[in-house]
Formats: structure tokens, C-alpha cells, sequence
């Protein structure tokens, strides 16, 4: 599965690197399967069949700092925002 989360990649390319039966996911386009697939690869995920790359984590407080890091250019994976629901 090749999973474009940013939309940077053309659906040639990402399809392209597919094995077949593979499956493309991009959300620059959504589709009836988005949610499928998205399903498809939480389970994946969870099961620890793939596992993310996650350069950073930082709290929704810490936002601009994480886009400053981006923006740097060196980050070696995923910058993710951790957003807390307090009930």
C-alpha cells in the first residue's frame, strides 16, 4: 500500500511502485474506497505489520515549533501533532 498523506506524490508514481494487487492512496483525491483503505491500514498498523516512521512528536501547543522543524528540511520521517481529548 502506498499511503501519500501529504499529496505530493503523482498517482503515476505511487502507483507505479505497487506490487500487484497493491493499493493507492492519496488525500489529494478522495475516492468511495478512502475509507477502506484507511481502515486497511490502521489494521495493518495495529497488528505491527507496518510500522510508521515517526521522526517527532509534538502537543497541538507546540504546532509552529513543529513546523519550524519541518521546514529545516532534516526530519527523517513524520512529524506528528498528539492532540489530547480531555473529557
Amino acid at each position: 500500500m502506498v499511503f501519500d498523506a501529504v499529496g505530493k506524490l503523482s498517482p503515476s508514481t505511487g502507483k507505479n511502485v505497487l506490487k500487484k494487487g497493491g493499493k493507492y492512496l492519496t488525500v489529494k483525491s478522495p475516492t468511495s474506497e478512502k475509507t477502506e483503505y484507511l481502515t486497511f491500514l490502521r489494521e495493518l498498523v495495529e497488528a505491527g505489520k507496518i510500522k510508521p516512521a515517526i521522526d517527532k512528536v509534538y502537543p497541538l501547543e507546540e504546532t509552529a515549533e513543529a513546523h519550524r522543524y519541518v521546514d529545516k528540511g532534516h526530519k527523517k520521517g513524520n512529524v506528528v501533532i498528539s492532540v489530547n481529548h480531555k473529557d
